[in-house]
Formats: structure tokens, sequence, C-alpha cells
């Protein structure tokens, strides 16, 4: 078996039904498989599955398992000697897959080959980016960073950890500092031997930077192919969570990373950054208290918003990295 094909899905069917179809299309001269792991989407994808593409294994979870698990379980099953995993929102190009593996195939000391990503219209679609560090979260994910960024430094923290200055590119790029994430990217099955697969304490975010880490102190690299494409329609299944959702499961999990690999210190510095947004939301809301008689309530709201941010923990978190039996 050439390549395993692993999407976990949540109440995406449409799209997924689009992924499907892409590969069964687009899929030609290699042996692959489809392993498709639902988590308990109540939109009919799993309905939709068996009856339109029987030929895909279906997994079927009773309740929302998360990214990093679903895909955990998919690998269980999965014989391919290359791994990729595959985003439901995603529609393959003609050979994308056959390019990747080629790739991945010529290249031994590379760990993760990733498709140029398209959006719904063609147009480049800039997904990619550095593994954060602190000043990443301070300028990229902070109000007061993002306008020093824009005005004062002209943009440059952004274009450096985003990767913006390789634009439309039209060479490989290979990385030791991060890449395209678990979109729609390709893994070598003697690579997850080395190093393992996902780690469930990221269930939702920060699963591809753990990965990205652990492939980067083995001594690999993550490349991105120009001539490879697929496009990505971005984020169908995180645009469910309301905005209290999304950011507790993003500051969670960008917290469990740094905690796992700089300390509680480097955290701390984290939370203090981030802290910055409640800040200055509380001053905004005081301006409209005293301003358009705003509730007084609205000045804790920011605080309190972050608080149950930091104090969250996903009940499907767990220290747990697959690995396959050295024999697989």
């Amino acid at each position: 078996m050439n390549v395993s094909i692993l999407i976990v899905n949540w109440n995406t069917c449409p799209y997924l039904k689009q992924a499907l179809q892409s590969i069964r299309e687009t899929v030609r001269n290699i042996e692959y498989e489809v392993v498709v792991v639902d988590n308990a989407s109540q939109d009919g994808s799993a309905a939709m599955v068996r009856r339109d593409f029987p030929w895909a294994r279906l997994i079927e979870n009773r309740r929302n398992l998360g990214f990093a698990r679903g895909n955990n379980q998919a690998l269980s099953v999965a014989r391919g000697e290359c791994i990729l995993v595959m985003n439901p929102d995603v529609v393959l190009d003609p050979h994308t897959v056959e390019g990747l593996v080629d790739f991945a195939e010529a290249h031994p000391d590379v760990a993760v080959v990733s498709p140029k990503l398209l959006n719904p219209d063609r147009t480049f679609q800039n997904f990619y980016g550095r593994i954060p560090t602190l000043s990443t979260v301070f300028f990229l994910y902070t109000r007061i960073g993002g306008w020093i960024d824009r005005r004062l430094l002209g943009g440059r923290v952004r274009r450096r950890d985003r990767y913006e200055a390789y634009g439309d590119f039209q060479e490989v790029l290979c990385f030791r500092d991060g890449g395209a994430g678990f979109s729609c990217s390709l893994i070598p099955r003697k690579i997850i031997q080395e190093i393992g697969f996902m780690d469930e304490r990221f269930p939702v975010f920060f699963n591809d930077g753990d990965f990205a880490m652990r492939l980067f102190r083995a001594g690999y690299r993550a490349c991105i192919l120009p001539h490879v494409k697929a496009v990505h329609h971005g984020g169908s299944s995180v645009k469910q969570l309301d905005r209290l959702a999304y950011n507790r499961e993003w500051v969670y999990g960008l917290r469990a990373y740094y905690r796992k690999y700089r300390g509680i210190f480097y955290n701390r510095a984290i939370e203090a950054v981030l802290s910055l947004n409640a800040i200055l939301e509380a001053l905004e809301n005081g301006r409209g208290v005293l301003r358009r008689g705003q509730p007084l309530r609205s000045l804790f709201e920011p605080f309190l918003h972050f608080s149950k941010a930091l104090s969250y923990r996903p009940l499907i978190a767990r220290s747990h990295i697959y690995r396959l039996p050295p024999e697989a």
C-alpha cells in the first residue's frame, strides 16, 4: 500500500464529500486507502460516507475525541508506506498525492511534504508559518503588538513569522522552524515509526507544532512544493466554535505546547503577553461605561473570559503519543 489518507471530520459533510470525490477523481497510478474518522457529527457525515463512498474505511466515534486522537485512531488501522493527513475541507488537484509521494521518496531527510495551498478562487493561500515564539505571540496575537508591527516596524514580524517574504513561491521551500501544518501533509511511515505520531495533549491546536518540533529535533526538514497544489477552504471545523470556545482551545494549546518545551516560566510570560488583549478591551469598555452608559460589569468581562481560557483543560486531552510497532 503506497498511501493511507487520513481524514478526521466533525460536522463538515458538504466539504467532506468534495474531499472524497477529489481523492476518487485525482489519485492515479498508486495504491491508496482512505480512513475517515467521524467525531460524532450531527450533520449526516457518517451516513454520507457509508452511502456514497463505501470504499473508504469509516470509524465512527460516539463523542468528539478531537483532531489528534482521531488521527491516531486512523493511523492504528492504516497500512500505507506514506501517511497523508488531510482536512475534510481540502480538495486535491490532479496528481497532488503522486507528487507528494514522489518527492518524499526522493528526499529521505524530509519528514513532512505539503502542497501549495490555494483559496477556492485559486488564488494563493498563505497558510504557513513558523512555530510561535514569545515575540510571535506579542506581535501577531495581541492588538497592541499588531499595531506596533504594522505602524512602527512595517510588518516585518508578520512577514517573518508567516513566511510572507516568499509570496506566491515558485521554488521548493524547506524549513527547520515551521511549515504548513496538518491541513494536507504527507509523512513517510518510517518517520512516524521513529518519532511517533500525534500527541493527544493537543486535541485541537498545536498538534502540528508539537510534531514539527519533534521532527526538527530529530534532524529532519519540512518542505512545501510549488508545483503540487490543493484547494483549502480553511477552518471548516473550528469555525463552528463560538469566540469563547475558540479562544479557550487556542490558549490551552499554546500554553500546553510551551509547558512541554519551554517550562513554567516561559509559559507565565506567554500568559502575561496574552493578558494585554484583556487589558485593552477593559479600557475600551471603560470608555463605553463613561460615555455611553455601558453596564459596569463590562469592565470585568474581558478578565473573566481570559481567566476561563487560562483555567480551561479539555476533558479529552491526555499526554499520549501514538507509536507504531517497529515491525509495522
